[in-house]
C-alpha cells in the first residue's frame, strides 16, 4: 500500500487548511532519474536545481580525468539519489515555504488518503481544535500539553488516525489476542 505525506500551512482555519493541503506521494520518479534538472524545474525546486548545478560542475571537469565509466557511474548514482529522494525533496521545498508535516498515511490511492485526512481533520475540528494541525496547546487553566505533543505544540494526525480496534499493546505486527474468542 503506498504512503502519503500530508503538509499543510499552519495557522489557517481547518476547512482553508484541508483545501490547501498539499499530498505527495512516496515513491521512485522514473522522470526524475531520466530527467533530474528538467523534473526539478517542473516542480520548482529551485535551491535543489542550484545545488546540483554546483555539483555537476566539478564532475563535468573531472571528466578529462577520469574513464569514460567512472563519470557515467557519478551521473548514474545522482540520478538514482535524486529519483529516491524525490518526494523528500519536494518536502524540504514545502517546509522552507512554511508548511509543516502534519501526517503520513497508507492509503490505496490518492482519492482513499484524501478521504482519511479530511475526515481525521473535520473530526479534530469538530472536537475544538482551534489550532492548527491537530494541536491542542495549554488552556488557561495552566494545565499541561498533551503527552504526544512536540514543543512546538503540534499532534501528528497519524496518531489521530489509528484505528488498531483494542486498547491492548501490540506486539510486532499483531495486536495482542482477544480473550473473549478463547475457549
Amino acid at each position: 500500500m503506498p504512503s502519503y505525506t500530508i503538509y499543510e500551512k499552519p495557522g489557517l482555519p481547518p476547512h482553508e487548511a484541508i483545501d490547501s493541503a498539499i499530498l505527495i506521494k512516496d515513491h521512485y520518479s522514473i522522470f526524475a532519474f531520466m530527467l533530474p534538472a528538467v523534473w526539478m524545474l517542473v516542480k520548482r525546486l529551485w535551491w535543489i536545481l542550484l545545488i546540483y548545478i554546483l555539483i555537476l560542475i566539478p564532475v563535468s571537469a573531472l571528466e578529462t580525468m577520469l574513464p569514460i565509466w567512472a563519470s557515467m557511474l557519478i551521473t548514474l548514482l545522482m540520478s538514482l539519489w535524486i529519483s529516491l529522494e524525490a518526494p523528500n525533496l519536494i518536502g524540504w521545498s514545502l517546509r522552507n515555504k512554511g508548511y509543516i508535516e502534519v501526517a503520513s498515511l497508507y492509503a490505496e490511492d490518492l482519492e482513499h488518503c484524501e478521504h482519511r485526512y479530511v475526515t481525521a481533520r473535520l473530526a479534530e475540528a469538530e472536537r475544538g481544535a482551534t489550532q492548527t494541525p491537530f494541536a491542542r496547546s495549554a488552556d488557561a487553566s495552566g494545565s499541561k500539553p498533551l503527552p504526544n505533543q512536540s514543543k512546538s505544540g503540534y499532534v501528528a494526525l497519524k496518531d489521530k488516525m489509528r484505528d488498531t480496534g483494542t486498547s491492548e499493546p501490540i506486539i510486532g505486527l499483531f495486536p495482542a489476542p482477544d480473550r473473549s474468542r478463547e475457549t
